[in-house]
């Protein structure tokens, strides 16, 4: 019986350990269901128009299917948390955003947050608002993207089929350190995309900040519904 359970977008990427779609990312069991027509550049560029029944579809299939609780692979499906939620008897957690009031929480007053997520451009305030981040908030929330990157964003969408770790992870800190040297104030990473905690050690280590991710959301469902591991 598997203790979370994981909705996966339709397509075909690389997913090396610590990605959320790479079941040895986890040290419990996942079941995962593919949500049909819910591509990426859909999800992440269109604001997942039209996805809401599929989705919906996928996290009632896991749900049924004896998952205490549900997440997905997309911290974009944000925009669809509560309607998610509220179509299950199972906690349902879509994105790991939902952490960003807590850890804001946990910081000086005078310091930000970073989200560093696939696409600045298109994570909106209506995604942010979805898991609780309101306009109180924002001000203290720092959006930096990984669209304009070489290598990674492009294996994200399936335009590259190989992914090179070592060069995303330094995509990913270049990214990271640009942040920290635009708004010194901040004092915590939080991946939104389900595809960066492979590079969440890499990015501590390079600015010295705490990083939460996709990771750290599902051990804290799946700590709610089993126990700690």
């Amino acid at each position: 019986m598997a203790d979370i359970g994981i909705v996966m977008l339709d397509n075909r990427i690389p997913r090396p350990p610590g990605d959320v779609g790479n079941a040895a990312s986890f040290p419990f069991p996942v079941a995962m269901a593919v949500s049909i027509g819910a591509g990426t550049r859909q999800v992440v560029e269109n604001h997942a128009a039209g996805l809401l029944p599929a989705i919906t579809a996928t996290v009632k299939e896991l749900a049924d299917g004896g998952a205490p609780a549900v997440t997905t692979c997309c911290g974009f499906l944000a925009v669809f948390q509560q309607e998610l939620a509220d179509s299950v008897e199972v906690p349902v957690a879509t994105s790991s955003l939902l952490q960003v009031p807590l850890v804001l929480q946990t910081l000086r007053q005078d310091q930000a947050l970073c989200v560093l997520t696939a696409n600045a451009a298109t994570l909106t305030d209506a995604h942010l608002r979805a898991v609780g981040i309101g306009a109180d908030l924002r001000p203290r929330v720092h959006l930096a993207g990984l669209e304009r990157t070489e290598h990674l964003y492009p294996v994200l969408t399936g335009e590259i089929e190989n992914l090179d770790v070592a060069r995303a992870e330094g995509e990913v800190v270049a990214v990271a350190r640009a942040a920290t040297g635009e708004r010194p104030e901040i004092g915590a990473f939080v991946f939104e995309c389900t595809n960066l905690p492979p590079y969440a050690a890499a990015v501590r280590a390079a600015t010295g900040r705490p990083v939460w991710d996709a990771l750290s959301l599902i051990g804290w469902l799946r700590a709610g519904v089993r126990g700690s591991c």
